[in-house]
């Protein structure tokens, strides 16, 4: 079986990845029990999307997206993404799925890249680790980058609060998809578990006081649930 290989970004503040979808992956191959190696990135990513992450193929090709790569991963080994589930639950798990990478993830890039009094951190866990000048050229060039994008997806249209209103939303729902459970996925850890855990653990371990990261720390489940995908799958990393 070939081994695998991701590439990514360089851990930052204690997290294995800024990225909320490169986490969401190595998570997803941690529950299944893939062995994988990670090739941090100190270029622009190589794969045909121009994002992260994206797996470093043996016949020299790239695979991106993180659902695509799971997919691929998946039928490449058997696994069943269902997890045993019924169809109303899979749907269920989809559309979670789908609020947590096409909403929640929008606000929390613009909180974290265009918010003035949190792009300082930004800059510096993303960037500090390169020369002065350099830095502040490449963080320049790819905050507009992203503004751009979250213009031309639409959130950025509104105002802050409006923004953060937004994410908020979802956070709530979120907790309230988790309920009691353990996981999201039923019995076991899943796809949407995954991402899920990709995205509240970057909104908890950024090194500042967000608006979003306020929200998640009020609903003591989800916190208890990155607690739980922590210590069972990320032990080693503190």
């Amino acid at each position: 079986m070939e081994s695998i290989r991701i590439a990514g970004m360089r851990p930052v503040w204690g997290l294995p990845s800024p990225s909320p979808f490169c986490l969401k992956l190595e998570t997803w191959l941690r529950f299944e029990g893939i062995p994988y190696s990670q090739v941090i990135l100190n270029k622009p990513p190589q794969s045909k999307t121009g994002k992260v992450p994206y797996l470093l193929r043996a016949d020299g090709s790239t695979l991106a997206d993180s659902n695509v790569i799971i997919e691929t991963l998946a039928k490449e080994r058997g696994i069943d993404l269902g997890y045993g589930c019924t169809p109303e639950e899979q749907a269920r798990a989809h559309a979670v799925l789908r609020m947590i990478e096409e909403s929640l993830y929008f606000a929390a890039v613009w909180e974290r890249w265009m918010d003035a009094k949190f792009w300082p951190t930004t800059r510096e866990g993303y960037f500090g680790h390169l020369p002065a000048g350099l830095s502040k050229l490449i963080a320049g060039m790819i905050r507009k980058k992203v503004r751009t994008a979250l213009h031309g997806q639409g959130i950025s249209r509104h105002e802050p609060a409006r923004i953060a209103a937004f994410g908020g939303a979802d956070v709530k729902v979120l907790s309230s998809a988790l309920g009691n459970r353990s996981f999201f996925s039923g019995e076991r850890p899943g796809v949407v578990d995954a991402s899920a855990y990709g995205t509240l653990a970057n909104l908890l371990g950024f090194p500042e006081s967000t608006p979003l990261k306020a929200v998640v720390e009020a609903h003591p489940n989800l916190v208890e649930f990155c607690r739980r995908i922590k210590s069972g799958y990320w032990r080693e990393e503190g």
